[in-house]
């Protein structure tokens, strides 16, 4: 999304779990990884995504957007295991959602006053660290919209869906939307629950 409000022309792999088997090293320990013009490797999402709203320069890139970029990134708000991964990654030490809900609903109350009175929290303008806030918001209210509704006070769900529908519109990340693939997640998560995970011989 952010590469996309820049206008930035950036050509993306998406690899499947068999190949992540291969590629993952210590060259390459996780993902997202951007290959530079010189070929040098970019590793850490919020460097990355630092990286490509200044070189779009459309973003607003500043302390704020570093310290929201941060809160995006770190739990309970970032639950990508939980919506991606089978089981929800309870193996792997993630909360249920039942668990999970009192944990966030403080985290929407602060993002909310955060927003003041938006459209933006970076004001008239979005920042970059906003792109990641509507990810993790896109998640959420597919895992748990209803729950997190009666969690989170009406006006604090107001601002945050207000701001949702707003950066949806914008352009470049419009039509990101309309163009990113229908299916996601490893099979069995939820969110592609129709789909068995790959047994290996």
């Amino acid at each position: 999304m952010v590469a996309k409000y820049g206008g930035l022309d950036m050509p993306v792999n998406f690899i499947s779990m068999e190949e992540w088997r291969e590629m993952k090293s210590e060259k390459i320990p996780s993902l997202p990884c951007l290959t530079q013009p010189d070929g040098a490797l970019m590793l850490e999402v919020e460097v990355i995504l630092k990286h490509l709203a200044t070189v779009g320069g459309k973003f607003v890139v500043d302390a704020k957007q570093e310290e929201l970029c941060t809160i995006a990134n770190t739990r309970p708000i970032h639950a990508d295991p939980m919506y991606n991964l089978p089981g929800g990654a309870v193996a792997m030490g993630w909360p249920t959602v039942e668990e999970w809900i009192p944990t966030v609903a403080p985290v929407y109350e602060d993002l909310a006053t955060k927003l003041g009175d938006g459209p933006f929290f970076a004001g008239e303008k979005p920042g970059y660290a906003e792109a990641y806030i509507f990810h993790n918001l896109d998640n959420h209210f597919a895992l748990a919209k209803p729950e997190l509704t009666a969690a989170v006070s009406a006006e604090a769900m107001g601002k945050l869906e207000a701001f949702y529908s707003k950066f949806a519109a914008l352009d470049g990340i419009r039509e990101y939307l309309a163009e990113r693939p229908t299916t996601w997640g490893v099979p069995g998560s939820v969110a592609n629950p129709s789909a068995a995970w790959p047994t290996r011989s």
